[in-house]
C-alpha cells in the first residue's frame, strides 16, 4: 500500500511532469472511484484547467488547479500515477486519464479500485473533515505534540503509528521500519513509552521517512541496515542476524527483531 513515501514521491513525479498544462480531456474509465462527484461535474471542473501546485498530508496527495479547486487522490492498496505520450501506451488498468495541450497523459492506475479520486475547494479543510493527525514531516509537528498523539492512545505502538487519526501517512511497512530504527517492540503501549524512548521514536519516524523519499520509496536503495528489505518469510535481522518474527498486530502482518526489539 502506498504510504507517505511513496506519495511524496507521486507528488514530485506530478510537479515534474505534469504542472502548468491545460488539461483538454479527462477520460474516467471507472466512475466508482469518484467521490461525491458524476462523471460529467469533475470533467465540468477540470478540462481546460491547469495544474497549477501540489501539497500533500498523509497519504493524501492535492493538486491545485488553477483558477479554483483540487483533485485529491487517494491511492488505495496499488494506485501510482504514469506520465506518457503514446496513446497506445495507456497503461493497464487505468482509472482515468488526464490528456494535455502538449499531447502527453497522466494516467492514475490502480490495479485494485481502493482508491479514491475527488475534487474539494481548501485541503486544510478536507484535513479537518476526515479527522486526519498531524503529517509527521511537517514543520511544525514537534516532539511535544508528537508525545501528546502518542500517549494519548491505549494501543500499541504499531497501532498508535498507524492510527491516521493520531499520525497521518505511515502505514504497515513503515510502522516496522521505524519501530526498528528506534529498537522499540511493536507490541509495547505507547503510554508507557519513557520521555527518552519517545523522543527516540520521533527521531526515528522523520530519519526513515526522509530517508525513503530520498531513496524514491524503493526498498531496494533503502540502506543495508535498515529491516525494508527483510521483510519476508525466512528474512533476519540485518543488524544481529536473529531471525525475524512474524506475527499479525491489529490485524496487519507485523515484522520485527526479538532480540534488538524486546
Amino acid at each position: 500500500m502506498p504510504e507517505l513515501p511513496d506519495v511524496e514521491v507521486y507528488r514530485h513525479y506530478v510537479n515534474s511532469t505534469s504542472l502548468h498544462q491545460t488539461i483538454e480531456k479527462v477520460e474516467i474509465f471507472s466512475a466508482d472511484i469518484l467521490e461525491n462527484i458524476s462523471r460529467r461535474e469533475f470533467r465540468k471542473h477540470v478540462e481546460m484547467r491547469k495544474f497549477e501546485s501540489t501539497d500533500r498530508h498523509g497519504k493524501y496527495l492535492f493538486v491545485r488547479l488553477s483558477e479554483d479547486g483540487c483533485v485529491v487522490f487517494h491511492f488505495g492498496m496499488t494506485g501510482l500515477l504514469e506520465y506518457f505520450k503514446d496513446s497506445h501506451s495507456k497503461p493497464k488498468y487505468s482509472r482515468v486519464l488526464f490528456t494535455f495541450d502538449n499531447s502527453y497523459h497522466l494516467a492514475f492506475v490502480m490495479p485494485r479500485k481502493l482508491g479514491k479520486l475527488a475534487l474539494i475547494e481548501d485541503p486544510s479543510l478536507f484535513v479537518k473533515d476526515r479527522g486526519l493527525g498531524a503529517d509527521p514531516l511537517d514543520r511544525n509537528f514537534t516532539l511535544e505534540e508528537f508525545k501528546h498523539a502518542l500517549t494519548g492512545t491505549k494501543s500499541t505502538l504499531k497501532s498508535a503509528l498507524m492510527n491516521q487519526k493520531c499520525i497521518a501517512g505511515i502505514g504497515n511497512i513503515y510502522s516496522d521500519e521505524i519501530l526498528f530504527q528506534a529498537r522499540l517492540n511493536p507490541r509495547t503501549k505507547a503510554g508507557q513509552l519513557s520521555e527518552q524512548s519517545i523522543k527516540e521514536l520521533y527521531h526515528a519516524m522523520k530519519k526513515v521517512l526522509k530517508k525513503s523519499i530520498e531513496n524514491q520509496a524503493d526498498p531496494n536503495q533503502m540502506p543495508r541496515n535498515y529491516l525494508i528489505a527483510h521483510r519476508k518469510k525466512g528474512g533476519a535481522c540485518p543488524a544481529c542476524g536473529e531471525d525475524l518474527i512474524v506475527e499479525k498486530i491489529s490485524g496487519r502482518t507485523s515484522y520485527h527483531c526479538p532480540e534488538c526489539q524486546r
